[in-house]
């Protein structure tokens, strides 16, 4: 008879930034949190037995290589009290965790428990997403031997911990301790060159103005103008592409902002820019856009 059982597990990692100027950027804290098949598993707030155990192995792991590990089900509950796992019944796991501003990269954790006649193993695959970002930043898949045991941690262990390549200097490095490695490589790449948002300013049907419009708080200039001066000034190093611009929109794609920062501030920044200006506005932000509409 064989059993099979999958679990999807999150880690959520917070980014720091190291001390020393040529140090490199090493050892973000991670939240482990369950993904979202395991997560509509939870019944009564509780975590499954396996789940937690392949989670605490995992976390252990992260620990051990020198990452301060935080505590997912203390965010959970806090979701709880603030009642948006109700009021956002469609909303994934991870979105949710990303708006409580509780970690900087998600790590989609995928746990597969086999049992077989001639012993049982487990299959864990890692992947890795900044909040910036909805694309991979590392993957990994890891896999156990065979054994005659039902010791999940011991299983888990197993797969993270088998070795599968060297680094530069010829010595063993194991699946878990490469992808931690990309993840700090790819951290390294973000912090020089930033990160990176969208912003879609949209003119509403009721105004009296477009982009062309001169504004005479801003001496004159055109809004269209006024704005990409504003995102030229903010980005990270001048750097933005604009996508696209009419009377009535003006789409900025690849936004470049500091890597330790977030949205939300970008959000805060344009607003009190916009109020400056006396322009009325609504800003909504999601992971990676800003959507701005002026009246």
């Amino acid at each position: 008879m064989r059993i099979k059982v999958t679990i999807i597990v999150l880690l959520v990692v917070l980014v720091v930034r190291a001390q020393e100027p040529n140090e490199r950027l090493v050892l973000p804290s991670i939240m482990i949190a369950p993904g979202e098949k395991a997560y509509k598993n939870i019944i009564d707030n509780k975590i499954p037995f396996n789940l937690k155990a392949g989670m605490a192995t995992v976390n252990d792991a992260f620990k051990n290589f020198g990452f301060d590990t935080k505590d997912f089900e203390a965010a959970f509950n806090k979701l709880m009290r603030d009642g948006k796992l109700d009021e956002c019944s469609q909303c994934s796991l991870t979105e949710m965790l990303f708006e409580d501003a509780v970690a900087d990269v998600l790590v989609e954790l995928e746990f597969e428990y086999v049992e077989t006649a001639h012993g049982n193993k487990v299959t864990v695959i890692v992947e890795a997403i900044h909040f910036s970002s909805a694309t991979s930043w590392a993957s990994e898949v890891c896999e156990s031997n065979y054994f005659n045991t039902t010791d999940i941690t011991a299983l888990t262990k197993s797969a993270i911990n088998q070795m599968a390549y060297e680094d530069e200097e010829g010595n063993d490095v194991s699946y878990i301790e490469h992808f931690m490695q990309e993840i700090v490589d790819y951290l390294e790449k973000c912090s020089e060159y930033g990160a990176i948002a969208d912003i879609r300013f949209t003119i509403s049907g009721d105004s009296d103005c477009n982009m062309d419009c001169k504004l005479p708080q801003a001496s004159n200039t055109r809004l269209k103008y006024v704005l990409e001066d504003w995102i030229e000034e903010t980005s990270k190093d001048g750097y933005y592409k604009i996508k696209s611009q009419s009377e009535n929109q003006l789409i900025v794609e690849e936004y470049r902002y500091e890597c330790n920062s977030r949205t939300s501030k970008i959000e805060r920044q344009l607003s009190r820019f916009l109020d400056e200006l006396e322009l009325d506005c609504k800003v909504k932000t999601s992971r990676a856009t800003l959507y701005v509409e002026l009246y």
